[in-house]
Formats: C-alpha cells, structure tokens, sequence
C-alpha cells in the first residue's frame, strides 16, 4: 500500500517512535552497558560467587553499579537491541534481491537472540551420580530443592512435590491425592543441624535421623553450599498434629503411615524425571604417574529407552547427546569402602542447535552478499 508515494513501510520507519527506538545511541548505550554489566558481574561473583552473579547482573531486575548507579540487568538491554534488530527486517532492510545477503544475516543475528531466550527460560541444568551397576532415572538440580512426598509400596512412585519457595512460613500445603497436609512454621535456605548431644536437651521436633534441633545460618557465598532445613506441623486424619523437622543433608526420610499405606516425605534437591535410563556399566579413571591426581576419566553407560539399550562412552568432550538432553562428564566420587562414583552434568536445552543454525546463517547470508557485491564489481570492470 502506498500513500503519495511513500509505502507502509517508509511510512512506519519515518514514524518519530520508530526513529527514537533505532536511534544509533540507544544502540551504542545499549552495548556500553553490556560491557559493564559484563565487567562488575565478573568483579561481583568473587565475593558472591557465579550463581548470585547470574541472577543479579543478567536477569531482568535493575543493577546498581558499584552500589550508585541503576542500570537494566544485561537480559533487559538484550530485548532492546532484540527489537532494534526486528524494526530494523521489518522497515528499514531494502526489499531488494541484491540485499538478500543482508536479509539472511539478519535473521541468523535475530536467532541467535531467540537461541538465548530460549535457553534462558527453558534450559535446565542438573546432575546424575552413579555407582558401577547402578541405573538413574532422574537428575538432580543443583542448587534448587523441593519437599517431596511419595508412597513407598506403591509399584509406580507418585510423587507430589512442593519447590523452596513455596516454603514460605505460615504456609499450608495439601499433598493432593494424599491426605497429609503440613503448616511451615520455619523454612531456612541455609542451616545448620545439631543432635541432642549438641544442644544438650529435648529434640524440639520429630526427626528421622535424630536430629534434635535446626537452626538458620548466613547464606554462603557459593550457593551450592547452602543447605535447607524445615520445621512443619504434619497434619494427619484423625491424629494429632506433630512438629517435625527435617535436614537437607539427611538420607533417611521420613516415614508415615496413613491409612495402612507407607508413605515418605524428605526435603531433597529438586528432582528432573529422565525420559530414558542410564545405566553405569564401568568407570575408569587415569592417574598421573606416581601420583594420586586424575589425568582422565571416563564412563561407559547404557542408555535405556523402553525395551531397547545401547553403549556409550561419555569422557571429556564428548559427552552423550540425546534428544534436547546432553550429558557430560562432570567429576567423580570416591567414598571410604573405596567404591567409586560417576557424576554427569544433565543439560537439557530446547533451544541448543540454535547457536549453530544462527552462525551458518550469518556465514551464508555474508557470503551470498559479497558474492553479490564481488558479481557486480566485476561486471562494471568488464564493461571498462
């Protein structure tokens, strides 16, 4: 559609909301802050460490740099150049064969800022650790943990799972189908747990490994340090309501019996159901000669899909990739019997082949268009 001869497009780009938008200083600012962000982010997570770094410089808050100054966290400044990027296809790009080249690069910048949303909203990182002979069906998050609550004679475990921060004191949780409901009187992000020997008196509630008493701690600077404690009034049909506690750290969970059924409840980090099996077949680990420092490691797994099984070498830089899952070698464990453990980093990630499909077409759209520019050159020469 044209309008005295100037089109929707020239129109919508000649638009004073348009031109303030793609205005080349909000693009240079835009770029400074990222800098910034970039710079007192890094000098941040030595005292706080890489998660709280994350979460404060890159999400979608306001950072004060250097404790004055309010800026958008770097997520916020990327939607900003997001929508320079999309105006600029939309309105400004010359809808031209010989600018084909230029349309492509666009686009592969612009999936690569969606390759980064995506992963941002979607990815998740978490972890599985094996013993040889030992099968996982779940990872385990790092940092995040959950209430969890699940009958234990049951041939398929049900589990009804409540997140941290729905731990909130005063809050009551209902534990859908099961009749069991709690009241939170105290959820510490990090705690500290102590025996009746310690605290040289009555446990103050109900715990499965004998703890006598939780109390809160500072948060550590590194969050994977941080462990959880809950204190929580258990309601149970026709019983009297009983105070329990329970530890982070602890293996044994609690055990109930409600109706004739077992069930189990235990505060755990966060758990990822796997849609297939891993089975730890054999570990090896190589040492540096004369000493007790690995030089290497490596795993050989199963990967279990229903009926169907198959080997795989998981070891450094080549990790097993399945689906949107990826699984690397991480590190390993080794306990006091001597009996050694594989741990894997789980990362499953919607949006990971994005990255590559945006470089290649970034590569393509360059190449095509300076094979145009070069096509042209040499025609003007010819005609000299």
């Amino acid at each position: 559609m044209k309008t005295a001869g100037i089109t929707w497009r020239q129109q919508a780009a000649r638009h004073r909301i348009t031109r303030l938008i793609l205005h080349p200083a909000i693009t240079l600012i835009s770029l400074l802050l990222l800098f910034l962000l970039v710079f007192f982010g890094t000098l941040y997570q030595t005292d706080h460490g890489l998660y709280e770094a994350q979460r404060m410089f890159f999400g979608y808050g306001i950072v004060l740099l250097g404790g004055i100054f309010p800026v958008p966290a770097a997520s916020l400044v990327l939607w900003v150049l997001s929508i320079q990027l999309i105006l600029t296809i939309a309105l400004i790009l010359p809808w031209k064969i010989r600018k084909v080249g230029l349309w492509i690069s666009h686009l592969g910048v612009l999936t690569l800022l969606v390759g980064g949303f995506i992963t941002q909203v979607l990815a998740v990182e978490s972890q599985l650790t094996l013993a040889e002979g030992e099968r996982g069906d779940y990872s385990s998050a790092y940092h995040d943990w959950e209430l969890a609550l699940w009958e234990s004679d049951a041939d398929t475990n049900h589990v009804v799972a409540w997140i941290d921060s729905d731990l909130k004191p005063g809050r009551a949780l209902s534990f859908n189908p099961y009749p069991v409901e709690i009241e939170v009187d105290n959820y510490f992000r990090n705690a500290a747990a102590f025996n009746a020997s310690a605290t040289g008196g009555q446990p103050t509630a109900i715990n499965p490994s004998g703890i006598a008493m939780i109390e809160s701690r500072p948060l550590e600077k590194e969050v994977e340090q941080n462990i959880p404690g809950i204190v929580f009034d258990l309601k149970l049909p026709g019983k009297k309501d009983r105070k329990f506690q329970l530890y982070g750290l602890e293996t044994l969970p609690l055990i109930l019996n409600v109706d004739g059924k077992t069930f189990k409840m235990q505060l755990r980090h966060r758990h990822y159901p796997l849609p297939f099996g891993i089975k730890l077949e054999e570990f090896k680990r190589t040492l540096h000669p004369g000493t007790e420092i690995a030089a290497g490691y490596e795993s050989t797994v199963d990967l279990i899909e229903g009926e169907q099984s198959r080997p795989v070498r998981i070891y450094m830089n080549n990790p097993l990739r399945h689906s949107t899952y990826t699984l690397f070698q991480a590190s390993f464990s080794q306990e006091r019997n001597g009996l050694e453990k594989s741990t894997f980093a789980v990362v499953t990630n919607p949006g990971r082949v994005l990255p590559y499909v945006s470089s290649l077409t970034v590569f393509g759209g360059l190449l095509i268009h300076f094979l145009i520019l070069f096509v042209a050159y040499a025609r003007r020469e010819s005609v000299k």
